[in-house]
């Protein structure tokens, strides 16, 4: 019995260690999701860039053109009456450790106002720890597939597997 005592206090070490881990990860993850859908709905355009890859904003020819891009995708939002109200992260997250990256999958839930109602979206967004995760970026994944993810996230392993889209439901105003 004595033998074993040792084992056990390691192995119950080894695991405390790795729950925490895996919750400081979760945590840095979802800060910066939280950033990201607030600074989405403030049109806080240096923040939205900040927590872009950098790949995607040399891609978009700068910090300038990306500025522009951003500013434009609002402005037409805001022309049509869309605006986002409120956001949610679900509890399913999944992730993964890749290279020298830690890819998070995180689910949300927003809402948004539109003309005549209101669209409630499940989608989900992909946290991507740097600098031994220190450094966040956040991707969406609306218009990403198995096919062309490795386009946006290079890293990419498939580990975690993207989730099918869902319609987003409408709910007209009473």
């Amino acid at each position: 019995m004595k033998t074993y005592i040792p084992f056990i206090i390691s192995l119950f070490s080894i695991t405390l260690f790795s729950q925490t881990t895996k919750a400081q990860v979760d945590q840095g993850a979802i800060d910066a999701t939280e950033s990201y859908f607030t600074a989405k709905m403030c049109d806080d355009y240096e923040t939205l860039i900040n927590l872009t890859l950098p790949d995607l904003i040399e891609q978009a020819g700068g910090r300038e053109r990306m500025r522009s891009a951003l500013s434009k995708i609002h402005d037409n939002q805001r022309a049509k009456g869309i605006v986002l109200q409120e956001f949610k992260i679900k509890e399913e997250i999944e992730q993964a450790k890749t290279k020298s990256e830690t890819h998070v999958l995180i689910p949300t839930l927003t809402v948004s106002k539109v003309p005549g109602g209101k669209v409630t979206a499940e989608s989900y967004l992909i946290a991507v720890g740097t600098e031994g995760n220190s450094k966040w970026y956040v991707v969406e994944t609306s218009s990403l597939n198995e096919y062309n993810i490795h386009k946006v996230i290079a890293n990419w392993d498939n580990s975690i597997v993207l989730p099918y889209k869902k319609s987003p439901v409408f709910k007209e105003d009473k």
